[in-house]
């Protein structure tokens, strides 16, 4: 029940951004997408669980950021890794006001130097641990 609420609350959220929303494989990534912006989530891990009959569950969430830019002058592809950071934390900034959400922790983002995808798309991957409760 958590990770699918993390599903659909991701997905709520890309919409919200314009982004279009993908969550599969990530060895489905590179012909999956299919329109940028896209954000691309990798399936949730369950990473833990505390309590017996209610309490909290942690998994592992992988998001990969992408927007049109590879052949942009290095100025203009950083301020497009930026966008793309600030849109991710934004992002997990809102999905941390989801429902059965309890906390965003660990987000690291870097970003891709490599085109995930033949569209010619720069990227930035974010990862981080969501709590949620059941």
């Amino acid at each position: 029940m958590s990770r699918k609420s993390i599903i659909d609350s991701l997905q709520a959220i890309a919409t919200d951004y314009d982004y279009a929303f993908y969550a599969d494989e990530e060895r489905y990534l590179a012909q999956g997408v299919k329109r940028l912006p896209a954000l691309w989530l990798a399936p949730p891990k369950f990473h833990s669980k505390e309590g017996r009959t209610h309490g909290k569950i942690t998994y592992s969430v992988t998001l990969h950021a992408l927007t049109e830019g590879a052949k942009l002058p290095p100025a203009e592809r950083e301020a497009a890794w930026e966008m793309l950071e600030s849109d991710l934390v934004e992002i997990f900034s809102s999905l941390s006001r989801a429902e059965r959400i309890i906390a965003i922790e660990n987000l690291k983002i870097k970003c891709n130097i490599a085109s995930l995808t033949a569209l010619g798309e720069i990227s930035a991957t974010a990862t981080a641990e969501v709590v949620t409760y059941y």
